[in-house]
């Protein structure tokens, strides 16, 4: 099988001047924003303070919830109780066969049409 030449590169030549842009910068530096009053060290200050601040309403929010907790864990257990009073009156009635108790209602007499 015969080889073929590699075809030749050719650059190609436009037939009007293109204008050369200078390279762009890949990076623009990003401009800094004015330093806030104070040193470094009072601005760490009041971050800490901030964070602080936010801890405590954190903390009492959290207290509320634990609050919340409390009551529906206290009204689960009395619920409970009163669940298990009503099944052992049912199992009461239910183990007298229907019987009731009371005494029996005596017929009126019906008028006479």
């Amino acid at each position: 099988m015969p080889v073929r030449p590699a075809p030749s590169r050719q650059k190609f030549q436009p037939a009007v001047p293109v204008p050369v842009e200078p390279p762009r910068e890949k990076f623009r530096p990003v401009p800094r924003a004015a330093k806030p009053e104070g040193s470094a060290i009072s601005r760490a200050v009041n971050e800490v303070t901030e964070v602080v601040e936010s801890l405590r309403q954190s903390l009492e929010q959290m207290e509320e919830v634990l609050e919340l907790v409390e009551l529906a864990e206290r009204q689960k257990i009395t619920d409970e109780r009163e669940i298990e009073s009503l099944l052992r009156a049912l199992r009461q009635l239910q183990s007298r066969g229907g019987r009731t108790e009371r005494p029996e209602r005596q017929e009126r007499p019906q008028p006479n049409d």
